[in-house]
């Protein structure tokens, strides 16, 4: 994982996450920007800038669900929080609170073909 600034400004940044072994996403590398805005008060709003095929990660927007972040956040915490909860996201795709509907049914009925795609997508998107 590295992180960068996004140009000069110390308020966004762009963690890079590689894909999780046992994942559909191992061999990718995978930008996640955070928005440090109104931090703490609010966590640093993550949003996926590559593209993913993942359940939580809307696939046009990169925006991700947010409630466990939001029902967990408090001033104490960090940005090494929030890319954690990036982390298990990324190795724990579930078919509950979607960002996108159609991949969290594919997931849930045929996850062999979510599989497929969500590899595929990595090699396209992930590099």
């Amino acid at each position: 994982m590295t992180i960068e600034l996004e140009g000069d400004n110390i308020f966004k940044w762009n963690v890079k996450i590689a894909g999780p072994e046992g994942t559909p996403y191992i061999g990718g590398v995978f930008v996640v920007q955070l928005n440090f805005d109104n931090y703490p008060f609010k966590f640093p709003n993550p949003k996926f800038v590559t593209k993913i095929y993942h359940p939580g990660v809307n696939n046009t927007t990169g925006d991700i669900c947010v409630q466990h972040l939001e029902q967990t956040w408090a001033p104490v915490r960090n940005a090494a929080y929030v890319i954690e909860f990036l982390l298990t996201l990324i190795k724990n795709p579930d078919g509950e609170n979607p960002q996108d509907v159609e991949i969290a049914q594919q997931f849930k009925s045929n996850y062999n073909s979510f599989a497929a795609t969500a590899a595929e997508w990595t090699v396209q998107f992930a590099k």
